[in-house]
């Protein structure tokens, strides 16, 4: 007859093999949430805009209205913001939040998160490309730990149409920081091991230039920059569209005009798309360089206070 004690040993060890198991992922996990955005340049850039956002949610200053653009790398690379907070100032007090390869709904959700917490701004800046406007998709796993609150994941799910795998990642991205940014820790990783691995990828992608057809972006997007609006409007927020510069003039931009226009939203182009020479993108057409991005901000400029001061009288008439 065996014994009980041998009979006990394979539960045991399984047991021991549990605890190790769920020690090393809790390890994981708090390395991730506490050095990740310290050691990557740009995870701590991105935490630092989203803490500075969170604070237009503390208290009330009556010296300048509160304005926050959000976006990508357009309005990372494209806006040398730093001059676009200093001209605004001290009228406006601006503040910018960028996440990298996001769209649309990572944008809907991303202020549906943002308004939850306490953000009160008075005018959301959302700079995104025409194509970027009715893409759908989102920057996966990512945005669901940094732009998703936790109980937003299933109605992102639904407009996502994923299946119940899908879901269940995008839950679990939501909730655990290793899980969200595995990705980006890995490619970390390679970037120190392969520095040169970078600017090999930016020389190997390509930019779709294919002609977007700007009522097919007017009808597509008008309903979502709608959305937008309804969430800005019940957060007592102004919504203003900004409409980046791309190289091939037919991307959509005038699609995307028309359809803020007729969702009632304002809009601000400063420059038309095809106006500035190859010599002013750092890529095939998307991304300025630094001369581009210095024209396309002085532009932006005048053309971004004097709608403010539209939006804002308009608010307060109302």
């Amino acid at each position: 007859m065996p014994s009980s004690t041998s009979g006990s040993r394979p539960a045991h060890a399984a047991i021991v093999l549990l605890i190790g198991c769920i020690a090393i992922a809790l390890g994981i996990e708090v390395v991730a949430r506490v050095g990740f955005d310290r050691v990557s340049r740009i995870q701590r850039r991105m935490a630092e805009e989203y803490r500075e956002a969170l604070t237009f949610g503390r208290g009330r200053s009556k010296a300048a209205d509160r304005v926050l653009m959000v976006g990508n790398s357009l309005l990372d690379e494209d806006v040398r913001f730093d001059d676009v907070r200093a001209a605004l100032a001290p009228d406006w007090d601006a503040r910018r939040f960028v996440v990298e390869q996001t769209f649309y709904l990572d944008w809907y959700y991303g202020l549906r998160r943002l308004f939850s917490e306490g953000v009160r701004p008075d005018v959301v800046v959302v700079m995104l490309s025409a194509r970027q406007w009715v893409r759908d998709e989102i920057r996966g796993d990512y945005s669901a730990q940094y732009l998703m609150s936790a109980a937003d994941t299933l109605a992102a799910a639904r407009d996502l149409r994923l299946n119940a795998t899908q879901t269940a990642d995008l839950a679990v991205s939501s909730v655990s920081k290793f899980w969200g940014a595995r990705a980006e820790m890995r490619n970390f990783v390679l970037g120190h091991l392969m520095p040169d691995l970078g600017p090999l990828m930016d020389l190997s992608s390509e930019v779709d230039t294919r002609t977007i057809e700007d009522g097919e972006i007017a009808a597509a997007a008008v309903e979502r920059i709608a959305r937008v609006k309804t969430l800005t409007d019940a957060n007592d927020a102004q919504l203003v569209i900004l409409v980046p510069a791309m190289l091939n003039p037919k991307d959509g931009g005038r699609g995307l005009l028309r359809a803020a226009s007729d969702a009632g939203v304002a809009a601000v182009r400063p420059v038309q798309s095809g106006e500035l020479g190859a010599r002013l993108y750092r890529d095939s057409g998307f991304h300025l360089n630094a001369a581009g991005a210095s024209e396309f901000t002085a532009r932006l400029i005048p053309a971004l206070r004097q709608r403010l001061k539209t939006v804002r009288t308009a608010a307060r008439i109302q």
